[in-house]
């Protein structure tokens, strides 16, 4: 059972709830489409198009979205009905009424119901000391409702609904509780409303004293999913999945941890393992190997898929390789240069130590040791010992027990065959082996100490470091064929923002015993339950995928997920990250914070406008200093990166949000608002509702055409306002508030009641 369903239990049982409503939609009700507005689109491509145009889908979605806001605000309530939309589209009478049953068939056809709220929706129904209603702010009439949506829901569809198009107030506006109020004749203080909206069903219920339960994610998903849309042209059908699963997390779950799966990770991590299992299918191969403690993630995760694609036959087998672990079987001793090269593999290693020399040369402790042990051996020939270099000190040491070296390189070859040849049990020649990526750096080494190329080696992505190993062949999920947005590179830049929930639990592969089994490093502690809780989210999203009939996830709208993933996090995102450490996947030589205090403060010393510049400008900046600069950045200031990319201004539930704040705080019970565009329409229900009174609307419109209604209220001229007593004005215009604002100015000065004006806007 998950948190939600618990509270709104424990809610009513100790609030002595003896009413409960339900919002409908995206509370109760979904579609298979990636947002609200694809359904007019689904709707139009099922319509005979000869009339309109030549129109394409994607302009009718439009066009009927804009032509829902212009009918609201020519209504008196702002409330119109489906029929009122379709009729004001410029088409024939024969083309609107086709389009009418088109899109009343397409929202049948994509609708579906969270089945989890149903069921608590049906226990409570069977409570006799408790009533059950629906409430929808919706242009579809409650018959509309119950036909498209719960036609195969007896139960459901005697449940009293209450929608606004037909009651002529909404819940956004807070009448449409009064309504219900009144006709239901209950009382607010045992009434008990649950919806996904923070305002309509949320804030502005509880201004009535009624209960409260906000269904829908932590994460601030409408932000996510317009950024996704606007920014990489997302039309993800699963988006309303993404919801349901992050809602319904388990009690016990760090839901951050659990929504980075469900929301971001979970339906890219099931793309993935299709195309491995399609792959291995192509192939005819049978043995899937997942290298390394991603398999761990990658192993159930792949036979949870086949089970539920009913797919048998196969052997998926975590194989706890590690680079660590099958570098040294991967040298080639029968080479002349073979000694010369490991040196040189190890010069260009980032973060190697002498003190890592020393022990994988299996050198004896000295002074030299203890004087440089925490020298990067990559440095080492700019460091001297008397007259000498140390590079060149420790190359004549190790030389010295070369014979040593080969002896250890031909053993550890031996038992990593061993191992491989034990769990397998065929040869690598007909196994695919699965990893995470980016250079594919395991894969190789296994085919050189196994001598042996595998049927298929396959990345979650590569970098152009693959090509470093001509000798194997990759395929990769993510990778030249399909990259977009630079996510590759982004990828490989911070690899820890995927890398430490899949490598948290298990520690690292150090190398293989007598018995030819595999020695792990420690795990990372601190990660356990914050992994535990990722791990819980892609299962939770795989099940419910397979669950509600979906079928498949393309490549183009995981890559769209994650580029919105790693350029943009949200605030809330970047915090996991607080509490969640890397290990160093090549020799757990060291556990490191994702996200430090260190870095925060760093970043707040050179300025995040400036940390971000200079991301952009060179990629590579601060590696391995500032893991994830863009996650830092969204910990100190949430709007920096949505705000740079110009979506802050279009969110409009947060502008709403922030002019209320303004108002509140200077106490402005009454005002005039100039501006009546679209944005007018939300922010007028938004403050109605939360007692702010608006005395009057102006709009140039009513210098031009006259004076018209808009909402209930006479929309004047500015002159016809200053003059009818106006003095405070909030603008409700983004584009032309600069103008707006000296004009008010400029025409109250020739009135002479300037030193009366007050002015606010965004």
């Amino acid at each position: 059972m998950s948190k939600l369903i618990k509270t709104i239990e424990r809610v009513i049982e100790e609030q002595d709830i003896q009413f409960v409503s339900f919002d409908v939609f995206d509370t109760l009700v979904f579609r298979k489409v990636a947002k609200p507005t694809s359904i007019f689109a689904e709707a139009f491509k099922d319509v005979s198009t000869t009339q309109s145009g030549g129109m394409s889908p994607g302009e009718y979605e439009e066009l009927r979205h804009y032509a829902e806001i212009r009918c609201k605000q020519k209504s008196a309530s702002s409330e119109v009905s489906l029929e009122q939309i379709i009729d004001s589209l410029p088409f024939d009478l024969t083309l609107r009424q086709s389009l009418l049953a088109a899109e009343l068939a397409a929202e049948q056809r994509f609708g579906f119901i969270d089945k989890d709220l149903k069921a608590l929706i049906l226990q409570l129904v069977a409570n006799n000391n408790l009533k059950v209603v629906f409430i929808s702010d919706m242009y579809l009439s409650a018959q509309q409702i119950r036909d498209c949506f719960f036609s195969q829901e007896p139960e459901l569809k005697d449940i009293p609904l209450f929608v606004s198009s037909e009651q002529g107030v909404s819940k956004s506006s807070g009448g449409l509780f009064k309504v219900v109020s009144k006709q239901a004749n209950q009382a607010y203080d045992t009434w008990l409303h649950i919806g996904d909206n923070l305002v309509a069903d949320i804030k502005n219920a509880g201004l009535f004293g009624i209960h409260t339960v906000h269904v829908g994610p932590e994460f601030d998903v409408k932000s996510i999913q317009n950024a996704e849309s606007k920014l990489f042209s997302s039309q993800c059908h699963f988006n309303a999945l993404r919801h349901i699963t992050s809602t319904h997390q388990p009690e016990n779950a760090q839901a951050g941890a659990f929504q980075l799966a469900s929301f971001i990770w979970g339906p890219a991590l099931l793309s993935f393992c299709d195309w491995i299992i399609d792959k291995a299918i192509a192939r005819q191969v049978s043995t899937v190997l997942c290298l390394m403690r991603e398999g761990e993630v990658f192993a159930p995760l792949i036979q949870k898929r086949l089970a539920q694609r009913n797919i048998g036959g196969f052997r998926v087998i975590k194989l706890y390789v590690s680079r660590k672990s099958t570098f040294w079987p991967s040298v080639d001793t029968t080479t002349k240069q073979w000694f010369a090269d490991l040196i040189d593999i190890y010069i260009k290693r980032r973060g190697y130590s002498v003190a890592n020399f020393y022990s994988d040369f299996m050198l004896e402790a000295d002074d030299v040791l203890a004087e440089f042990n925490n020298v990067e051996f990559r440095t080492a020939d700019s460091v001297y010992v008397g007259d000498c270099s140390l590079l060149s000190l420790l190359s004549e040491r190790a030389e010295s027990v070369k014979n040593a070296v080969k002896n250890r390189i031909d053993t550890e070859k031996r038992y990593l065959q061993q191992y491989v040849a034990s769990v397998a049990g065929v040869s690598l020649s007909e196994c695919i082996t699965v990893d995470l990526g980016n250079g594919g750096t395991i894969q190789n080494h296994l085919e050189l100490a196994l001598n042996k190329r595998a049927a298929g080696n396959l990345l979650f992505y590569s970098t152009n470091r693959i090509y470093d190993r001509i000798a194997t062949c990759y395929e990769s999920f993510i990778g030249a064929h399909n990259d977009q947005y630079n996510l590759r590179r982004l990828l490989w830049r911070s690899p820890e923002c995927i890398e430490s929930f899949l490598l948290g639990n298990t520690g690292t592969t150090l190398f293989y015993d007598e018995n030819a089994e595999p020695v792990l490093g420690l795990p990372t502690s601190q990660n356990e339950h914050v992994v535990e809780s990722f791990y819980q989210g892609a299962e939770a999203f795989f099940e419910q995928f397979y669950r509600y009939g979906f079928n498949t996830i393309n490549d183009s709208d995981v890559i769209v997920i994650l580029a919105r993933f790693l350029r943009l996090p949200t605030q809330k995102e970047s915090k996991v990250y607080t509490g969640l450490y890397h290990q160093d996947n090549f020799g757990a030589d060291q556990t490191y914070p994702v996200v430090s205090e260190q870095q925060i403060e760093e970043v707040k010393r050179l300025g995040i406008d400036s940390v971000i510049d200079r991301f952009y400008q060179h990629e590579q900046w601060q590696i391995g200093k500032l893991h994830w600069p863009q996650a830092i950045c969204s910990l100190l200031d949430a709007h920096l990166l949505y705000r740079r990319e110009g979506l802050v201004l279009n969110d409009n539930n947060q502008n709403i949000e922030r002019l209320i704040a303004i108002l509140e705080e200077r106490r402005w019970p009454e005002f005039t608002v100039c501006g009546g565009g679209i944005f007018f329409e939300q922010f007028y229900q938004a403050a109605s509702a939360q007692a702010f009174k608006v005395e009057r609307i102006v709009d140039r419109k009513a210098e031009i055409n006259g004076q018209y209604e808009l909402c209930g209220h006479e929309v004047l001229s500015l002159k016809q306002a200053l003059l009818s007593g106006s003095r405070r004005f909030a603008i409700t215009s983004f584009a032309f508030k600069d103008e707006i604002a000296k004009n008010i100015y400029s025409l109250s000065v020739e009135l002479g009641m300037a030193e009366k004006i007050e002015i606010i806007s965004l």
